[in-house]
């Protein structure tokens, strides 16, 4: 079967017009790079590739009958030539008037040149004269065959230009040549329309380029830039839908993942009969796998027995007619048990809160984000519980369990304890409920005197110490409070001694003026029942 290709002739006559062009002081004749019939061989049009020093002024282009013998007698003579594109020197030139010569075949063809310098050069080619086929119109149906449809059809048509007449005309009764990038070529015939038609059997899963080229007895020519269709996705898409995307399940018990299988036949969803369902969890701690089969309605249900939480990936087995279907997971959570031990909550002089204990999760670790222990507090011991502090387990011991310890600013009473959220993963737990109190104090009627005072006077700080027992303030006796004094412009406190309260709760202790500063009387040092307190800050200019 003949193909040539008019792109080549195309580019080989423009590829020419890229070659050295000559200098302009230099007296150079044309050079001519090539003749042919152009884009389409069936117009009967002759093409011309030259260069010259100059701009090429005359072109004459003489036609000898093919296979004739030098000498002899032309068969035509064409010099309507006109620049199609270039600058004349180099140029393309294309002929205005078709030929209508008796014959097709190659003709022996001679070009005379001639540039604006009046230098002339004389050259010999070729020219293809012949019938140029024209593909319109070709269509496989369907272009996306799946497993219910896996036969092709491929139509099409063709008609012929002779440029011995000019006239297009239906290519009747020749042979057609179907090419098919992924599987045997089919061979079909045209009827007197120029039609045909081809069915071929989709066996390969990939896509496919199909093309038509037609079979002619006479000199042909038909571009290898012709129509093709492409016939791709030979498996249908399939899909699986599953009734949960989450399952909780407990340590040591199955779980049953369960859903819908379908196809995409005829632009619609389909239930999918027969199929295998791919149901595989896998991990560091072990594998499960469950194949079941669908149904005529698509369902399917699979069993199987996961040690650890995981994910389970779901889809429909690929064959020759059927895709993977888009993988599925199911997150499968194993909930193991957990436990809280050890807790404790105290309460220390400043009102900070110390709670501990220990988190048992048995032989693994919650995820980071899973991790977390709430420190809660309630009034009564009952309601309104809250959480105060999230605090993250450190030092993970299968035995002895994972630590875990936070402090926080606390109410002088109140309950409790500790929370493990869990996860899917983890049961959630809970420590027993501890109660922690401290007797507020606080400090009245603060004030150093007089002010202001002269240096080496005596300042006295005053002020009343008291504590909330029996659900009142009263006066809390027999108590040290520190005196502290903080020179203006320093940060630092002194110590400057202790007064001791009185039976009403009152106290006094002089110092020494020496400079100007901020003088506080403070609970510093409790016993093991009362949180501190502080009074007034008061400030002195010493004069």
């Amino acid at each position: 079967m003949r193909r040539k290709s008019v792109l080549a002739c195309a580019s080989v006559a423009a590829g020419l017009l890229l070659g050295p062009v000559p200098a302009a002081h230099a007296a150079v004749a044309p050079v001519l790079y090539g003749v042919g019939s152009g884009e389409h061989p069936g117009a009967g049009l002759v093409t011309v590739s030259a260069s010259s020093d100059t701009t090429v002024t005359s072109i004459t282009a003489h036609l000898y009958a093919p296979g004739s013998a030098a000498g002899a007698q032309e068969v035509a003579e064409v010099s309507d030539f006109t620049l199609v594109s270039g600058t004349g020197h180099p140029g393309l030139w294309q002929t205005t008037t078709p030929l209508r010569l008796a014959d097709l075949g190659t003709y022996r063809i001679v070009v005379d040149l001639t540039d604006a310098d009046g230098d002339t050069t004389t050259a010999e080619g070729t020219y293809e004269y012949e019938l140029e086929a024209h593909l319109t119109d070709l269509q496989a149906t369907p272009k996306n065959p799946d497993y219910e449809h896996q036969d092709v059809t491929v139509s099409g048509g063709f008609t012929v230009t002779d440029p011995r007449t000019g006239d297009t005309t239906p290519a009747q009764g020749a042979e057609v040549d179907l090419e098919i990038s992924n599987g045997d070529d089919e061979t079909t015939t045209t009827g007197t329309d120029g039609r045909f038609t081809a069915a071929y059997t989709v066996t390969d899963p990939s896509s496919a380029t199909v093309n038509a080229w037609l079979r002619l007895t006479e000199p042909w020519y038909q571009s290898r830039a012709n129509q093709s269709v492409e016939v791709r996705a030979v498996q249908s898409d399939t899909r699986v839908t599953l009734d949960a995307a989450e399952l909780d399940v407990k340590e040591g018990q199955s779980v049953q993942i369960s859903g819908t299988a379908e196809v995409r036949s005829g632009g619609v969803w389909k239930p999918l009969s027969g199929a295998i369902v791919d149901e595989v969890w896998s991990s560091d701690m072990g594998g499960a796998a469950a194949r079941p089969v669908t149904g005529a309605d698509g369902r399917f249900t699979g069993q199987l027995t996961l040690s650890s939480s995981g994910s389970v990936e779901v889809n429909v087995r690929s064959t020759t007619f059927l895709d993977t279907s888009p993988t599925q997971k199911v997150k499968v959570h194993v909930a193991k048990k957990t436990s809280i031990a050890d807790f404790t909550a105290k309460l220390d002089k400043n009102s900070k809160l110390t709670a501990k204990g220990l988190l048992h999760t048995g032989t693994s670790v919650p995820a980071d984000e899973y991790n977390k222990v709430e420190l809660q507090y309630s009034a009564d011991g009952k309601t309104g519980w809250t959480t105060v502090k999230t605090v993250t387990p450190v030092n993970y011991d299968p035995d002895f369990g994972a630590s875990f310890k936070g402090t926080f600013a606390a109410p002088s009473k109140g309950y409790y304890r500790a929370h493990f959220k869990g996860s899917r993963g983890w049961q959630e737990s809970y420590s027993p409920v501890v109660y922690a109190k401290r007797t507020p104090t606080r400090v009245l009627d603060g004030n150093a005197s007089p002010e202001p005072v002269r240096k080496g006077r005596t300042i006295t700080y005053k002020g009343k110490l008291q504590h909330y027992t029996s659900g009142a303030w009263k006066a809390y006796a027999n108590q040290k409070v520190k005196i502290l004094f903080r020179a203006k412009g320093s940060s630092t406190w002194q110590d400057t001694g202790n007064a001791t309260t009185r039976s009403d709760g009152t106290f006094s202790k002089g110092s020494k003026a020496s400079k100007d500063g901020t003088w506080v009387a403070v609970l510093l040092y409790p016993d093991g029942n009362h949180l501190v307190s502080a009074g007034r800050e008061d400030f002195v200019d010493v004069k």
